[in-house]
């Protein structure tokens, strides 16, 4: 089952075609390989029709041939060639089998097959849906209730039966492929819109959330009324070790120290890269003296780091403005009282944490 599979899948040798619609193809081609097979020994063994014999033996050679020329034909074409086969089939089995093969529905399958397959929303389609429409009345006009060239009175059930499930199958191929196609393009609309929603709120060298996410989760904080305190740390003498080292030297360091923050997330902590060489970190359902403690516990992390440098090693140290949000006061009141601790703490050496 696994080779017959991989033989129905096969890619095309058409370059830059999706193998969809051929595949559908493919498979409505066997369903109707397996109709013909058993209309041509039932009207070789019950009927004893030359002319039923001869439709469907027709009918295996064109639909063999049409399989066959999807391995090598641009979609487009197989699927109008695939179209003008049944239509002829259509026609010539109403007229030798009349109205109750039930062979006319078909032409539902060809609207379906047509509108979805080709591209575009053009004149062609409404034209084929027109002439299928007519062809149906013109059916129903001249042979509803009548018998063709061949009698099939005491199988009619039997061929209708078969010619149903066929059509249903059919139908179900159709319906199943393109709903897929289209589920799979709502999925990927909606993973790249959540890729962009991400990258916009996503700092492109650290990987850390960017100020503008982070303002937006402190604002989420703070209408839930959530307890929280923020830590704005920055790099100290960040200019001195890019004049020193150079600037990618310097974005080395930089994503070194977002590494740390990073492992942080883990414990329930929101680190974002607020401008330059500063950070913020959001310490949600903590007061001041417990995101002191873990401040404390990061600032010895950084302490530890080791950036390579040719055959040396750097190593930098933070200083850090840290404060218990006031929900009595507005974002930007608290971002300032925080910053003016940060700026305590460098004017008084740096280094150390300013709470």
């Amino acid at each position: 089952m696994g080779k017959i599979s991989e033989f129905i899948f096969k890619e095309t040798k058409i370059k830059n075609e999706t193998k969809r619609m051929t595949v559908l193809i493919r498979e409505l081609c066997l369903s109707f390989l397996a109709l013909s097979l058993i209309n041509f020994l039932m009207n070789a063994i019950l009927l004893h029709s030359i002319a039923g014999c001869a439709l469907w033996f027709f009918m295996l050679i064109t639909d063999g041939l049409t399989f066959t020329l999807s391995y090598y034909a641009p979609k487009k074409t197989l699927l109008r060639v695939f179209i003008i086969q049944k239509i002829a089939w259509i026609i010539a089995s109403i007229v030798i089998f009349g109205w109750d093969g039930g062979y006319q529905f078909f032409l539902v399958l060809l609207i379906i097959l047509y509108s979805f397959g080709e591209a575009g929303y053009t004149n062609k389609k409404l034209i084929f849906n027109f002439f299928c429409f007519v062809l149906f009345i013109v059916f129903l006009e001249f042979y509803k209730g009548k018998e063709g060239l061949v009698s099939i009175a005491g199988i009619e059930k039997i061929i209708e039966t078969f010619s149903t499930l066929v059509f249903c199958m059919d139908v179900a191929f159709v319906a199943t492929s393109f709903s897929r196609e289209s589920q799979e393009i709502e999925e990927k609309i909606v993973n790249y819109n959540k890729q962009l929603e991400i990258e916009a709120g996503t700092d492109a060298l650290t990987g850390l959330k960017n100020r503008r996410s982070t303002t937006e989760y402190i604002r989420s904080l703070v209408k839930e009324s959530r307890t929280f305190s923020i830590c704005i740390c920055d790099i100290d003498f960040f200019k001195k070790v890019n004049d020193t080292y150079g600037h990618e030297f310097g974005d080395d360091v930089l994503i070194a120290i977002s590494d740390v923050f990073k492992k942080r997330a883990a414990e329930n902590v929101h680190s974002s890269r607020w401008g330059g060489e500063e950070f913020l970190l959001i310490f949600p359902d903590l007061n001041g003296d417990d995101a002191y403690l873990k401040v404390h516990d990061i600032g010895d992390e950084v302490k530890k780091i080791s950036v390579p440098h040719g055959d040396d090693t750097v190593s930098v140290t933070m200083t850090y403005g840290l404060s218990e949000y006031s929900l009595t006061r507005n974002l930007e009141e608290n971002i300032k009282e925080i910053d003016e601790k940060l700026y305590m703490g460098k004017t008084a050496g740096r280094n150390r944490i300013v709470y």
